[in-house]
C-alpha cells in the first residue's frame, strides 16, 4: 500500500438528509437481473427532486448488474457492505460519446468512444462512497477484443467525471475495468481516499488517469 497526497482544495463530504434506495425503483441484487432502468430512474428522480443538500442513492447488499449510467449533481452513490454494481457484458446498447477534445479522436481508434460504466459530465457536488462495496467493470470481454483487434471504438473506462467540480470518491473497491479505472478529466477539486483498484488476472490496467486541477489522492492503491 502506498499513499500519495498532491495539490490542494480538499473537499469535505457533504451531509445529505434525504435518501432513496435502488430497490424502490425495482433494483434486484441477484447477479442476473438487468438494473439499468432502476439506476437511470433513481438518478432521474434525484435530478428532479432537487432536495436541499442533495440525495443519497443507497445500494444495499447484493450484486446489481447494469448497463452504463450517468450521475447527476448533488448526489451520493452509496454502496453498502457487500454491494456490487456490476457492468453487463452485453455491449449492443453501450452508448457511444464524442472523443475528449484534448485527444480530438478516440484514445485507441478514430471516431468516438464508449461511455464509461459510471459517467458524469458537468456535475457538481457528487460523492461515490460506502462500506467498501465494489464497482466491477467485468472488463475481460473488452480486453479480449482489444487483444484481438476487433474493437470499432475506444473502450469505456470504469468511472469518469468530465468538466465537473467537487467530486469525492472514498471507501469503494474498483475491479476489472475495461480500460482506465478512475478518470477525472477537466475537473476541479476532485478527491479520492481509500479506494483499492484491482485488475483481473489476464490484463494490465491503469488505476488513476488524471487530466484535471487540484486533485487530492489519499490511500488509493
Amino acid at each position: 500500500m502506498s499513499e500519495a497526497v498532491t495539490c490542494s482544495g480538499i473537499v469535505h463530504q457533504r451531509h445529505r438528509s434525504h435518501k432513496i434506495s435502488i430497490t424502490e425503483f425495482g433494483g434486484v441484487g441477484d447477479g442476473k437481473t438487468l438494473n439499468t432502468k432502476a439506476f437511470r430512474e433513481a438518478i432521474y428522480r434525484i435530478q428532479h427532486l432537487r432536495r436541499r443538500g442533495g440525495t443519497i442513492l443507497y445500494v444495499p447488499l447484493g450484486v446489481y448488474v447494469t448497463e452504463s449510467f450517468n450521475l447527476t449533481s448533488h448526489m451520493t452513490l452509496y454502496l453498502a457492505a457487500g454491494a456490487v454494481i456490476k457492468a453487463t457484458q452485453e455491449m449492443l446498447n453501450w452508448p457511444l460519446i464524442l472523443p475528449l477534445p484534448s485527444y480530438g479522436r478516440g484514445r485507441e481508434l478514430p471516431g468516438g468512444r464508449y461511455m464509461s460504466f459510471i459517467h458524469a459530465d458537468r456535475v457538481n457536488d457528487v460523492v461515490i462512497t460506502g462500506e467498501n462495496g465494489t464497482i466491477d467493470g467485468q472488463g475481460d470481454v473488452w480486453w479480449n477484443m482489444w487483444r484481438q483487434r476487433t474493437l470499432q471504438f475506444t473502450r469505456p473506462g470504469l468511472v469518469e467525471f468530465v468538466n465537473s467540480r467537487n467530486i469525492v470518491i472514498s471507501n469503494v473497491t474498483f475491479k476489472d475495468s475495461p480500460f482506465w479505472n478512475i478518470h477525472p478529466v477537466y475537473c476541479r477539486f476532485p478527491r479520492t481516499r481509500g479506494n483499492p483498484v484491482r485488475a483481473g488476472n489476464i490484463h494490465r490496467y491503469v488505476g488513476l488517469t488524471i487530466t484535471t486541477d487540484n486533485f487530492s489522492i489519499h490511500n488509493t492503491y
